[in-house]
């Protein structure tokens, strides 16, 4: 018998590892290709550019928007309206309040905010002052 310590080898491994050749694959990181540059346009303007998001350009609206939020999420706190039991009751969709409340709708529809008025007893434009 020799004395030479048993090779353990991995599964899949079919040779002994003292026998192992230098990969096949590169080892090393390809070079990195050079960026073709987009020319940029250059603009006489000395006002910025209008923001671009999703394809339309954002109306100046923003402020406007925020406040109108803000008033509703006061209205609802002033009444003790919970967003879901509310649209339950006014038979709409919780997530056209909640997508308003949240950001992620710029406005609700006048048919829900209709319904939505009926179902607190006010008018529309209690949720906005």
């Amino acid at each position: 018998m020799s004395k030479d310590p048993l090779i353990r080898r991995s599964a899949g491994m079919l040779k002994s590892p003292r026998d192992a050749k230098t990969p096949s694959f590169p080892t090393k990181p390809p070079k990195a290709r050079p960026q073709s540059q987009q020319p940029q346009g250059v603009s006489a303007s000395p006002y910025p550019a209008p923001k671009v998001l999703m394809g339309e350009v954002m109306a100046p609206r923003g402020f406007e928007i925020g406040r109108q939020r803000e008033a509703f999420r006061a209205f609802m706190l002033a009444r003790h309206l919970r967003p879901t039991e509310w649209a339950r009751t006014a038979s709409v969709a919780p997530g056209e309040i909640l997508g308003f409340l949240t950001g992620k709708a710029r406005n609700i529809a006048p048919a829900t905010l209709e319904k939505l008025a009926r179902a607190a007893n006010c008018a529309v434009e209690d949720f906005f002052r």
